[in-house]
C-alpha cells in the first residue's frame, strides 16, 4: 500500500498533528493495542528514549536500558515514575530492600543528581534503598551531589548465591543503573536475586543493530494497525562488521552501507516532496554517551575521513574497541529550545513514558549529533505543569507514545549464539 493511500501527508503535514489527530479519535484502541504488546513481551524495569522530530517525521535514534538523567524530571514525572515502580514491584511480590548499582565514574556530579533523584523515586514507591559499587573494594566511596549532600556506595559481596553490601545489607531486588559496556562482572554471575534490568542487556552484548531491527517490525506492526506510513515513525539502516577506523579496515563496506542507506532516503523524500539533502550517522553498534558517531552525506566522506576522526570512533565508553558499527538515517531535529537546537529525551518505568527533557547544544546544529560537549538539558513540558521550554502546546502526548513503542522494541531484540555470555 502506498503512503498516499494510508495516510494523506506532505513535508508540510506536521506528523505530531497525525499523531494527536489519531491519539484523539482512536484513544482506547491505542491503549488496547500497547498493553496487549507489554502482556504479550513484558517491558523493560526503566528505560530512556532519544527521539529527533523533524516535523514530516518522528523516530527514536537511541533507548537507553540503564538510563541517567532522572534529576531531569519534574516534580510530577518523579512521582508518576514512583507509582509505576511501586506497581511493577508489587507484581513480584514483597520486594522493598533495593540495591542501586551504579556506573564506576561516579565522581560526576551530573551523574550523581541522577542517583540522588533515582534513589527518591525509589524511596517514594515504598523502598528501603542502599548504593552498593563494583568499583568500591575495601571502603565505601563517598560521593557528592550538586546540593552538597553525601551518597556511600557501599563495596559488594557474595554469601553463596546472595549478593550483599559490606554493611550486610541483603537486598530483594538489585537494580542496574550501570550498562556493563566493559563486560559483565564475575561478581553478578549466579546471584540469587533477581536483577533488572537483565545484565545481558548490558553494552558487552546488546547491539544497537539487533534493537532497531525489533523496532522496526513493532512500528510496522502499529503503523499498519492504525493506518499510517511505518516510515513516519523509524529510521532505514544498515549494518557493518569488522569494521577498524584506526587500521582503516572495512571502510568500504562502511561507504557502500552509507550508499544504500541514502538511496532509501531519497526515495522516501521523492514520494513526500521532501527537498532536504539526506545524511547519515555512522555509530558503533554498542555502547552510549554520544561516543564513536560521526555524520557524513556520502560514501567518499567515509574513505577521506582522517585520522583524529578515525581514532574518535574506534573507541566508546571505558575504553572498549569499536568493531561493529550501524549507519542509520539521519533526521534532523526542528525543536529548538532557547535558541539551540534540541532533542527530546523521554523517560519511562515498565514501559509507560512518565516524563521527559530536552538535550540542547548550541555548538551543533539541527543535522548534527546532539550528545556531545557542550550540550546542556531542559526540563520538558509536563502534563498540568508549565514546564521549562516555552512551547506552543506541550507534545508529551506524541513523543510518549514514540518513546513507548522504543522501550517495548527492547523487550523484543533476539540474539543467536554467538552474542550469548
Amino acid at each position: 500500500m502506498q503512503p498516499s493511500a494510508i495516510l494523506k501527508t506532505s513535508a508540510h503535514t506536521p506528523v505530531m498533528e497525525v499523531l494527536k489527530q489519531l491519539a484523539e479519535t482512536r484513544t482506547a484502541e491505542i491503549i488496547a493495542w500497547m498493553d496487549a504488546r507489554r502482556m504479550e513481551s513484558g517491558a523493560p524495569f526503566y528505560s530512556s528514549v532519544d527521539v529527533r522530530h523533524a516535523g514530516y517525521k518522528i523516530a527514536p535514534v537511541d533507548t537507553n536500558l540503564f538510563p541517567a538523567g532522572f534529576n531531569q524530571l519534574s516534580a510530577a514525572a518523579c512521582a508518576r515514575a514512583a507509582t509505576r515502580i511501586k506497581a511493577r514491584l508489587t507484581r513480584y511480590g514483597e520486594m522493598k530492600r533495593i540495591l542501586l548499582i551504579p556506573e564506576n565514574h561516579t565522581r560526576n556530579t551530573g551523574y550523581i543528581d541522577n542517583l540522588t533523584a533515582l534513589i527518591g523515586i525509589l524511596r517514594d514507591a515504598g523502598c528501603e534503598v542502599e548504593l552498593g559499587s563494583l568499583a568500591a573494594t575495601d571502603a565505601p566511596i563517598e560521593v557528592v551531589n550538586s546540593k552538597g549532600e553525601t551518597l556511600r556506595e557501599m563495596p559488594l559481596m557474595r554469601d553463596g548465591s546472595l549478593l550483599k553490601t559490606a554493611s550486610a545489607f541483603c537486598p530483594q531486588l538489585i537494580v542496574l543503573n550501570n550498562d556493563l559496556t566493559s563486560g559483565l562482572p564475575e561478581l553478578l554471575r549466579g546471584v540469587a536475586q533477581p536483577i533488572v534490568p537483565r545484565p545481558s542487556l548490558g553494552w558487552h552484548r546488546r547491539r544497537k543493530s539487533i534493537y532497531f531491527e525489533a523496532y522496526e517490525k513493532l512500528a510496522r506492526e502499529f503503523a499498519i494497525a492504525f493506518g499510517l506510513d511505518p516510515w513516519l515513525l523509524s529510521t532505514e539502516q544498515h549494518k557493518c562488521g569488522r569494521v577498524n577506523f584506526s587500521e582503516r579496515q572495512g571502510l568500504e563496506c562502511v561507504a557502500m552501507g552509507v550508499e544504500k542507506v541514502l538511496h532509501k532516503i531519497r526515495a522516501h523524500y521523492a514520494r513526500y516532496g521532501i527537498t532536504d539533502e539526506p545524511y547519515v550517522y555512522v555509530k558503533s553498534d554498542s555502547g552510549t554517551y554520544g561516543m564513536g558517531i560521526m555524520t557524513v552525506k556520502s560514501g567518499d566522506e567515509v574513505m577521506e575521513v582522517n585520522k583524529k576522526a578515525r581514532n574518535k570512533m574506534s573507541v566508546i565508553k571505558e575504553g572498549v574497541q569499536s568493531t561493529e558499527v550501524i549507519i542509520q538515517e539521519g533526521v534532523p531535529t526542528i525543536d529548538v529550545v532557547e535558541g539551540a537546537p534540541a532533542e527530546p529525551m523521554l523517560y519511562l518505568v515498565d514501559g509507560h513514558a512518565v516524563g521527559g527533557a530536552y538535550r540542547v547544544n548550541d555548538a551543533r546544529d539541527a543535522q548534527n549529533n546532539l550528545n556531545a560537549t557542550g550540550m546542556r538539558f531542559v526540563g520538558m513540558c509536563d502534563e498540568g505543569e508549565a514546564g521549562k521550554v516555552a512551547m506552543p502546546e506541550c507534545k508529551f502526548g506524541a513523543l510518549g507514545l514514540i518513546a513507548e513503542l522504543a522501550s517495548l522494541a527492547a523487550q523484543r531484540e533476539e540474539y543467536g549464539e554467538s552474542y550469548s555470555i
